[in-house]
Parts: C-alpha cells; sequence; structure tokens
C-alpha cells in the first residue's frame, strides 16, 4: 500500500496538559483501505497535522509552490504535544473524477479525550473519499461490526469523518 510518509461521534476533545508530547502512529494512506492493493485513486495535493500557527507536519512549502505535494511510502510516529493537535486538513484529486476536494478536522473537538501513544491516527481513501480514524487499543466487541482498515479489525475504532 502506498502512503505518505509524515515523520518516519469520537470525542470531546482532548484532555491534559498541553505540553504532554503525544507520541502516536500516524498512517496517511493513499491507497484503497479495503485491501484492494495497488489501488491509488487519488494524488494528494496539500496536507497538514498539527498547528496551523505552530508545530505541524505538512507539504513542504517548495512542493507546494510548485503545485505539488510529496507523496511517499511508509508510515510512522509523530512527537507532537497536545497543544499543536489542533486540525487534520486535506486537499486531494480524484484521479477518477477529476473533481477536488478538501477537509479541514478540528481535532480539539474530535479526537478523544484518551488520545494518546496507544492510539493510532489514520486517514485513507475508499472511492475516492476521505475517512478518517483513531484506533484505539481497546479490543473490538464482537457483536460490533469492523470498520476501518481490515488490519485493524480486531481493535476498536472511531470514525472522526466522514461524521454518520
Amino acid at each position: 500500500m502506498s502512503m505518505l510518509n509524515a515523520c518516519a461521534s469520537a470525542g470531546g476533545g482532548l484532555a491534559g496538559n498541553g505540553d504532554e508530547v503525544i507520541d502516536h502512529a500516524f498512517d496517511f494512506n493513499k491507497g484503497e483501505f479495503d485491501g484492494i492493493a495497488g489501488v491509488e485513486r487519488v494524488q494528494i495535493l496539500d496536507y497538514l497535522y498539527g498547528n496551523p500557527a505552530g508545530y505541524a507536519i505538512k507539504n513542504p512549502p517548495a512542493y507546494k509552490a510548485r503545485g505539488e505535494c510529496m507523496q511517499g511510502d511508509g508510515h510512522g510516529n509523530l512527537g507532537i504535544t497536545r497543544k499543536d493537535l489542533k486540525v487534520f486538513y486535506v486537499k486531494w484529486l480524484d484521479k477518477v473524477t477529476g473533481k477536488v476536494s478538501e477537509v479541514t478536522i478540528d481535532l480539539q473537538k474530535k479526537l478523544p479525550k484518551d488520545f494518546s501513544g496507544d492510539h493510532r491516527f489514520f486517514a485513507s481513501f475508499k472511492q475516492g473519499l476521505l475517512y478518517v480514524y483513531v484506533i484505539t487499543p481497546e479490543k473490538r466487541d464482537p457483536n460490533e461490526p469492523p470498520q476501518g482498515p481490515r488490519a485493524y479489525d480486531d481493535l476498536k475504532m472511531l470514525l472522526l469523518y466522514p461524521e454518520k
């Protein structure tokens, strides 16, 4: 699966000290998350994860000036302070339809209060539409249907976007 490498209702808002660093997994997957290998229906045009006025993982300015976005493979852990977990913004092109879309998610309102290093932030696309999840360390109730990426079917996932 190809991913954007960002560095190596769910919520109710974040709690805790704003200076606390949350070292968590961050996955931004350009491919279809339902197991269709090699499908890259979208092209990422711009993104930002963090604080627009502070620390954030974002499209490098040189790429943005050329109207491009760094596209890479992989995923990694990201250490970011709680106070800098403000927004997740992404702009993309659906290569099939030619439609350009963009979404900004207020992370301070959407992330669970207990968001920590045991959680994974996962953003991906399915049929050209953006889906954003927090994958928790808790096991999924077997009576609940799985949602999101199959690799984490056994874990409880919180859908941040699109809203139900």
